[in-house]
């Protein structure tokens, strides 16, 4: 289609991987003004350039539509990228010694008597095979509260934040919400504190810090510093060819660090965001005295950079942010009489009955209020096997947001980690095969769902799992071959190039409401591309795992090259 202006930028000589309608590929694409305006051969897109315009010459290199991650804590996985302050990143280490050594580096520069927290913890991965103790945290800490974040639902305290938390061998095991105080031979606290225990210790150093019940993350930063974790996340997405991200669960104060990021110029990365409400603790009658307080005033914001898209809720059998069934029903109603959009985690672990619960009474609000075309989503997936589950969720026009980055380092954790919990007495487990035990918490049947015509989108967990720039497109490899580290959980359940494309581009656009400006490289659609070394259309699936950014483009900008 003739254009009447010169573009801004002219990208030829390639091979574009557009995901359009038609999976078509092209050789050549002009942007003007953040906006793709041609697609076509390279002879006709370059006659477009004018004395301004910017020509680049891929040499036959792969370009797709910029990726997405639809299931991201991206403020908090820039805290550990930044590894400031009082949080000190262990994501990567292996062992307990290497933990303790990075504990105590961070103590020589921190005052007596400060908090010092950490990252999440490669659960099961340590080469002792076990999990570190209060002991071995008093031996590099003794003057310190430290805090490790060892997985959505346990925490290990040392001496110091266990006597400000006020447990001791003569604490009881919480019963609403239910944990574990976990104990050695002679009764004492080890440090390990499950689900309910937890929450218990949070509330009472929030309590003493005199700061407000927020998500699992309990020390506080002030908004500079949040703002410099943001783009230190945000460098790495841009290295690994992701430009838009569906954050879960963000609190009020990140929601205005967004917006002050957004005002001052410096976020490049989409960001739909998925307001989290504290409704853990508080009583149903107090969630819904603060209902309005969270969700007025912020509910109508957004743009193409930045926007609000609705509610994280949770469903896990125990853990932090888990609801009671009562409680998980009554914010499903009450949110969708507000017009809502909900993005419900449904990890269960093929618990049939917990997911049996979230989809009945999702049937019950659509009688009230129809939920089809809101764009609600599953949230990881795992355990959703039981066809009966994933296509009454397709009638009901559930995105199902896969997180095949999670499984696959989860599997293989997971394995070391059912044997290390039993070890410490506080695993409940009805499995006790580790393998059964490891399909069951972390398959997912993409293809199935697929197939059911389910929308499947795809996303991490950062920094429950951390990118690694050098293998950028992991997380695609594994959704493409159903690999782990544990190796392949679900045989039959690999898909092809086409849908593991669609999974990190147009799906994710479509969960966010936005699948008409981004998601495919399209005339008149955000100009958000990614430049491979390889073809991914045609190279092997090792090749899918290994392959390299180049180039990445935010609205034409170039945010990243590699080797720059």
């Amino acid at each position: 289609m003739p254009i009447e202006f010169a573009p801004d930028l002219v990208l030829y000589n390639g091979r574009i991987v557009t995901v359009d309608p038609k999976f078509s590929v092209a050789e050549a694409i002009a942007v003007f003004d953040g906006k793709i305006v041609a697609i076509g051969g390279s002879s006709e897109i370059k006659a477009l350039a004018g004395r301004a315009t910017r020509q680049v010459d891929l040499r036959g290199r792969c370009v797709v539509p910029g990726q997405m991650d639809s299931h991201v804590h991206f403020i908090l996985a820039g805290y550990d990228a930044l590894n400031t302050g009082a949080k000190v990143n262990i994501a990567t280490l292996q062992s307990i010694d290497e933990v303790l050594k990075a504990i105590h580096d961070r103590i020589k520069v921190t005052p007596k008597g400060e908090w010092i927290g950490t990252s999440c913890m490669y659960r099961g991965a340590l080469k002792e095979g076990r999990f570190p103790t209060r002991h071995d945290l008093d031996k590099v800490a003794p003057n310190n509260p430290v805090y490790i974040f060892q997985s959505g639902k346990n925490i290990i305290a040392n001496t110091y934040a266990l006597k400000l938390a006020e447990i001791d061998r003569n604490t009881p095991n919480p019963e609403e919400p239910e944990g574990w105080i976990v104990r050695d031979d002679a009764g004492e606290p080890t440090g390990h504190l499950v689900a309910g225990a937890g929450d218990l210790a949070r509330t009472r150093w929030w309590k003493e810090l005199g700061q407000p019940i927020k998500k699992w993350d309990f020390l506080y930063f002030d908004q500079e510093t949040q703002l410099r974790a943001l783009q230190a996340q945000q460098r790495i997405y841009h290295a690994c060819g992701v430009i838009g991200v569906r954050d879960m669960g963000t609190s009020i104060d990140e929601i205005d660090t967004f917006i002050e990021a957004h005002r001052r110029g410096i976020l490049k990365i989409r960001t739909d965001i998925l307001l989290g409400l504290p409704a853990r603790l508080p009583s149903i009658e107090e969630i819904d005295a603060r209902i309005s307080h969270y969700f007025g005033p912020q509910q109508h914001f957004g743009d193409a950079m930045l926007k609000l898209g609705g509610i994280k809720l949770v469903l896990v059998n125990d853990g932090w942010w888990a609801y009671s069934a009562k409680k998980l029903k009554h914010l499903i109603h009450e949110y969708n009489r507000r017009n809502w959009n909900m993005a419900i985690h449904i990890n269960t672990g093929g618990a049939d009955d917990s997911t049996e619960l979230v989809i009945s009474t999702l049937e019950e609000a659509d009688k009230e209020r129809p939920i089809a075309g809101r764009r609600f989503t599953f949230e990881h997936g795992f355990g959703l096997v039981n066809s009966r589950h994933y296509e009454r969720a397709k009638k009901l026009g559930v995105v199902i947001s896969a997180n095949p980055l999670l499984a696959y380092y989860a599997s293989a954790r997971s394995m070391r980690m059912n044997a290390i919990m039993e070890q410490v007495r506080i695993a409940k487990m009805s499995e006790q095969d580790p393998w059964k035990r490891t399909v069951r918490d972390w398959s997912m049947p993409i293809r199935d769902w697929f197939a059911a015509g389910a929308i499947v989108s795809g996303g991490s967990d950062n920094p429950a799992v951390v990118y690694d720039v050098e293998r950028p497109f992991l997380s695609q490899y594994s959704a493409l071959t159903g690999d782990t580290m544990a190796g392949v959980l679900m045989p039959g359940q690999s898909i092809t190039r086409e849908q593991m494309l669609r999974m990190y581009t147009v799906n994710n656009a479509y969960a966010c409401w936005q699948e008409n400006i981004r998601g495919s490289i399209e005339v008149g659609k955000l100009a958000d591309m990614v430049v491979l070394d390889q073809d991914i259309l045609t190279c092997s699936d090792v090749q899918v795992r290994d392959l390299k950014v180049l180039q990445t483009y935010v609205g034409g900008e170039l945010v990243y090259e590699r080797g720059a």
